[in-house]
């Protein structure tokens, strides 16, 4: 995609009010008027093919010339998935039952197809676990998760035609989290999200770790829902201060446990980065994926791969002191100048 095309495609799709409260929060941090902040964001957007969001959590405004050509921004993101990842196998990351079936050993837990599951099925599922997840099998950043909880009154016949007429019909097993992170915040699954990229030689390579973390009794951790984020060494596995929530609040300590994020270490760190290498050779037109990793008392499973890995929280500003983005670590992988020959190739199949 050209520059001029993505920066068209934007401008189509631009909410101008939302482009508004971001330039005002720039203004409110820098100081500069807002005209000033409008012209730098369009810049971007033609030179870095960055979107307004881009620019306001990544700090743009303080960076270089040569930082923000280090960027993955969105459009650049975007360019990733089209020219790597071959629409014929969306559908194993698309599905939460294809994704279940074909990475059932990872995923570590039951599941059960509701749409197509008799009552009989249903009943024994239950009574192997009267609290399991309900999920709409195509539902994002969370949403569409019901939990549910059986006992000797409930009305399975019932229970099982509300789930199917709401279209949450991908039923699993809870997963039990490690201690360690359940005393960070109990109330949801924490996951490392980690981003895998495999290289023409078939070689897969971790370029990104963070830990999702819920809060105020949510039982989701993604960061588009309420959660809240925060970077994960990729050498060493522990966490690196601050954790952010998408409203760009700075926390040192989870505000519902008190519990520090500098320093935390993800149990079972390297058994975690074993899971996902190894899970990234599965499918072979699918080379580029976030991957959202849950830890057990007895080490971790996959909850869910995505084909589409969001880029917004790899480059959070106060999380990138060092003022440099991801493109190069892509670009020693995939060349970044690679991508427009590798894309019309997907187009063609």
């Amino acid at each position: 995609m050209s520059k001029l095309t993505y920066l068209a495609a934007r401008v189509r799709g631009m909410h101008f009010d939302k482009m508004k409260q971001r330039i005002a929060q720039v203004q409110a941090r820098s100081g500069r008027s807002k005209a000033r902040i409008f012209l730098d964001m369009a810049w971007c957007g033609l030179r870095y093919q960055a979107g307004y969001i881009d620019y306001a959590i990544f700090g743009m405004e303080n960076l270089s010339a040569r930082q923000r050509a280090t960027l993955l921004t969105r459009g650049k993101n975007n360019e990733y998935v089209a020219a790597l990842n071959k629409r014929a196998d969306w559908h194993f990351f698309d599905s939460k039952k294809d994704f279940l079936k074909l990475f059932s050993a990872e995923a570590g837990r039951e599941f059960l197809d509701l749409a197509a599951a008799d009552e009989a099925a249903f009943a024994a599922f239950a009574g192997r676990h009267p609290v399991f997840f309900a999920k709409d099998d195509t539902g994002l950043c969370g949403s569409g998760i019901l939990r549910v909880e059986t006992g000797a009154d409930t009305d399975l016949a019932a229970l099982r035609a509300e789930l199917i007429a709401g279209n949450r019909t991908t039923l699993e097993q809870p997963i039990v989290q490690h201690p360690a992170l359940s005393a960070l915040y109990p109330g949801a699954i924490n996951t490392v999200r980690m981003m895998t990229l495999r290289g023409d030689d078939g070689t897969p390579h971790i370029v990104f770790a963070c830990l999702r973390v819920g809060r105020g009794g949510s039982y989701v951790d993604n960061f588009n829902a309420g959660g809240m984020t925060a970077r994960v060494d990729l050498d060493t596995g522990r966490l690196r201060a601050p954790a952010l929530n998408k409203a760009g609040d700075e926390l040192s300590a989870h505000p519902d446990t008190g519990v520090a994020f500098e320093g935390f270490e993800i149990p079972f760190y390297d058994d975690c980065r074993a899971l996902v290498l190894a899970a990234a050779r599965k499918v072979e037109g699918i080379q580029y994926v976030g991957w959202d990793v849950a830890v057990t008392p007895d080490g971790p499973v996959l909850v869910e791969g995505n084909h589409f890995p969001g880029h917004d929280v790899t480059q959070l500003a106060a999380q990138t002191p060092e003022r440099e983005g991801l493109l190069p670590v892509f670009d020693r992988i995939v060349p970044y100048r690679s991508l427009s020959a590798r894309r019309k190739a997907n187009a063609a199949q």
